[in-house]
This record gives structure tokens, C-alpha cells and sequence, in this order.
């Protein structure tokens, strides 16, 4: 009788450290938030994807400080809405504190600080040495934003604008072979030449103008 009865208290413990052990090892796959939460994207060309899933289909894109409505966690994961749209972003580059947007005086004003450095065919530091696209895209990735590597590519990136007279501070102003910042009353801040470096231009025009485009 008493073998049986040690016997059984065994099996009882087994099962409670099994039981203890399964609920130990759970983790929930995903949290719903009780009430959604606004979200801001914290760089630019976020992408809101079908599923959690870096190689998942891209559904749109966010720009830096751009709204979204969270609903849930899915691992590093945020099942995100947005318009009409639902997908997942990276948790990684989402902000509950709102994300002030850059401004085009402030991009101006960063680039104004490497003047007189040296350009450099291929490259993209700005104290060391770049060249017309590299400094344009590095000086858009201090802020956030991710742009192409090509001066010939930088004119597809953004939205258009249609004319000069509608240029504002920070645009891209693209030529033939070459990329610069506008600054605003006609002038540009671009890595001109191995002779002049980084430097400022009092007439946008100077060169026959391909594009004009926006990133902020």
C-alpha cells in the first residue's frame, strides 16, 4: 500500500515539473495592444511588408516622421496600419514619441559646415573627400534619409519639382554628370571639382539643369 501511494506522488511530481517546465519555456508569439498606438517612422523608405518578414512583399513606404497606427508586436515586428493598408514594419525604426521632420535650412546648414573639403572621384566622406553624390547622399544620410549613389540615380529620387523658381532649400538639383544642394535665392552648395572642393555656387543655372527633385 504505501509503495503504491510513493509511486504515485512520483507520477504527481513528474507531472507538475513537467507541466512547470512547458509553461516555462512559453513565450507568446505575438501582444495586442489593448488600444492602438501612433507610431513615426524614425528614418526614411521604411518599408510596411505583407508579413513579418524582412523578404516579404514591400506594401509601402514611409518616410522619416511619417504616421502609422500600431496594433500588435510580432517578435522584432510591428503589425502596423496605415490608410488602407496593414502590413509589418521593423520595431527597430519606429518611435511612440513623435519624430520632429527635417527641414530643408537644416540640411543646408549641415552641408555648410564641410565647405572647403576635398573632392574625391568615388567618395563619399565628407571631410576626407567625395565626390557631387556622395556628398548629396551623405549629407541625406546624417538626417535619416537614404537616397541613391549616382548623380545620373539622384534624379529619379523623391518627387519632382517642376521648375527652379519652385526649388526650395535642400532640394536636389540635377544636372547632366553632376548633383548639388539648393540653398535657395539661385544658389548651390555641391563638391564641384578636384580644384575647388566643396563649395557654394551663386547661379544654379550655370549648367543645364536634367531634374529637379524633393526628399523632404
Amino acid at each position: 500500500m504505501i509503495h503504491m501511494i510513493y509511486k504515485r506522488n512520483l507520477i504527481l511530481i513528474f507531472l507538475l515539473f513537467l507541466l512547470a517546465g512547458l509553461c516555462i519555456g512559453q513565450t507568446p508569439a505575438s501582444k495586442t495592444y489593448a488600444a492602438t498606438k501612433t507610431g513615426y517612422a524614425t528614418t526614411s523608405d521604411l518599408n510596411m511588408r505583407k508579413k513579418a518578414s524582412s523578404s516579404s512583399k514591400v506594401l509601402k513606404k514611409f518616410d522619416k516622421g511619417d504616421t502609422m497606427t500600431v496594433v500588435s508586436t510580432k517578435g522584432k515586428w510591428y503589425k502596423v496600419t496605415s490608410g488602407s493598408k496593414t502590413g509589418y514594419v521593423y520595431a527597430k525604426y519606429v518611435s511612440f514619441t513623435k519624430v520632429k521632420k527635417t527641414t530643408g535650412s537644416q540640411v543646408v546648414s549641415y552641408a555648410k559646415k564641410f565647405l572647403g573639403n576635398p573632392y574625391r572621384y568615388g567618395g563619399t566622406s565628407l571631410t576626407k573627400g567625395t565626390d557631387c553624390s556622395g556628398f548629396t547622399q551623405s549629407i541625406y544620410k546624417h538626417f535619416g534619409y537614404s537616397i541613391p549613389r549616382t548623380s545620373s540615380s539622384q534624379r529619379s529620387a523623391g518627387s519632382k519639382v517642376s521648375s527652379l523658381s519652385k526649388a526650395k532649400a535642400g532640394d536636389l538639383i540635377c544636372y547632366y554628370g553632376h548633383v548639388a544642394l539648393y540653398m535657395g535665392n539661385n544658389k548651390i552648395i555641391h563638391a564641384s571639382s578636384v580644384k575647388t572642393g566643396i563649395k557654394i555656387s551663386t547661379n544654379a543655372k550655370y549648367r543645364k539643369i536634367a531634374s529637379i527633385r524633393r526628399i523632404l
